[in-house]
């Protein structure tokens, strides 16, 4: 037999394991050293270090969440943990200063203030950088649409250079205590961007006034990457609580007084006139005024506290008298519009139908007398045509005592009576919202004193 060539045996041994030794000098090349190192238990494989120990887990770091330093033990000179430990120090050696005012509101001295509030909203509006998610729809308008939100539901993503230390603020990981309900007002189109940031800047400006939460929606900001508005979430509107209360049975000792009650319509016209003669004190004009834009927040006891919200037809007046920039109204409900704006809407007029202080109060006079008897004064109305001829004629008292609810806006009782200087037809003839507040006492005050009794 004859003996194998060395290339022959080259190729015989290639397929040998990889444990196995060489035994000819044409074998291929291998690494004894490695190839033969017995496989440690893992109890004695040398650990791999850095030059600074890494936790276990990486933090999670919120939106509003500020940057903390980290709690280990610093480390030694010279020694990075990575390389852009230097940018790292450089963020941890920021000052945050957790009382200052957002981007956009300054501190403000009392002249500057005062300044401020005769300018009117002429700066940014206020920023909001929480992070929050969206849930359920709320509502719907013309220009937007209303969402629930939860804030603090997921921070943002973990960055790959932050330290790698947990953070001390008590605020990371927000546990199901700490997340608030909001409403988030997000435009429904490009076109609502503009909108809806208009709002936001009025509502800075109102919100830089005292007591401006006792009356409207509290506002949180501007969400500017989304276009969109944060509030505080107050899911009942006085529309939706009279339409309620018209179910309830009706008997010969409630069939005078309000669908909401007696004491409880008495204690929302005050609210809400107060509420409007403090918009006009700030020279803002609402616009847009009807029993879907006022929302009850629940008190601590049984009493509904009524917020204005929707300052999406609003506009401002300085305390010189001169208007802002101001569109004519577009997206409003004509059975809540004065006369005035009714007929300057009309193709052949050529007035411009810009809200006024005066048709803000007329406004407000018809959407009390819905709080009155639970539906539009033109209820009884079969076409939209026939409504809006109803409510040109300016006399939403005379439609509202030939529907079913007559009996609760009678001549000479309390809510005639309450309402009567706001509802003239003529706008000069119309009380300005001071004047009414002083006027409404009276049968107010008479009714109360009376029981509350037979519609006053």
């Amino acid at each position: 037999m004859p003996e194998d060539t060395p290339q022959d045996t080259a190729s015989k041994q290639r397929w040998l394991p990889l444990t196995s030794p060489p035994t000819s000098p044409v074998a291929l090349p291998m690494r004894p050293a490695l190839a033969e190192l017995p496989a440690l238990p893992l109890n004695q494989r040398p650990q791999l270090t850095a030059s600074k120990t890494l936790p276990a887990e990486v933090p999670v770091v919120g939106a509003n969440q500020p940057l903390t330093p980290p709690s280990t033990p610093p480390k030694p000179e010279n020694i990075r943990a990575s390389a852009s430990a230097d940018g790292i120090e450089a963020i941890l050696s920021i000052n945050v200063n957790l009382g200052a005012k957002p981007f956009g509101m300054p501190e403000l001295k009392a002249d500057q203030a005062s300044k401020r509030k005769a300018l009117g909203p002429d700066t940014a509006p206020k920023p909001y950088t929480g992070e929050y998610q969206l849930r359920e729809e709320l509502g719907r308008g013309a220009w937007s649409t209303v969402y629930r939100a939860v804030e603090n539901v997921e921070p943002l993503k973990q960055l790959t250079n932050l330290p790698p230390t947990p953070p001390t603020s008590p605020t990371a990981g927000a546990t199901s205590s700490s997340k608030k309900v909001l409403a988030v007002k997000k435009p429904s189109s490009r076109q609502a961007h503009k909108i809806l940031e208009k709002e936001a800047k009025i509502l800075t400006y109102i919100h830089s006034h005292a007591n401006a939460s006792t009356h409207l929606v509290p506002f949180h900001g501007f969400d500017s990457a989304q276009h969109s508005i944060m509030f505080d979430a107050v899911p009942l509107s006085l529309e939706t609580h009279a339409k309620a209360a018209i179910r309830r049975p009706l008997s010969t000792k409630t069939m005078f007084d309000p669908v909401v009650g007696a004491e409880e319509w008495a204690g929302l016209a005050e609210s809400l006139i107060d509420g409007l003669a403090f918009l006009h004190s700030v020279g803002c004009v609402h616009g847009d005024i009807k029993p879907a834009n006022i929302l009850l927040r629940p008190g601590s006891s049984r009493a509904l506290t009524p917020l204005y919200c929707d300052f999406s037809s609003s506009h401002t007046i300085s305390s010189t008298g001169e208007e802002q920039e101001v569109e004519e109204v577009s997206a409003v409900t004509t059975e809540y519009l004065s006369p005035e704006l009714l007929e300057a809407l009309s193709p052949r007029n050529t007035d411009r139908a810009v809200a006024t202080y005066a048709s803000d109060v007329f406004a407000l006079g018809v959407t009390l007398l819905f709080a009155a008897i639970g539906d539009s004064p033109y209820a009884g109305a079969r076409m939209a045509s026939q409504k809006l001829g109803m409510a040109k004629e300016g006399l939403p008292f005379e439609f509202a005592r030939r529907g079913e609810q007559a009996s609760r806006v009678m001549k000479g009782r309390a809510v005639e009576r309450a309402l009567k200087g706001a509802l003239a037809r003529e706008a000069v003839k119309r009380a300005a919202v001071a004047k009414w507040r002083d006027e409404i006492r009276e049968p107010l005050k008479s009714w109360e004193e009376g029981g509350w009794a037979r519609g006053g």
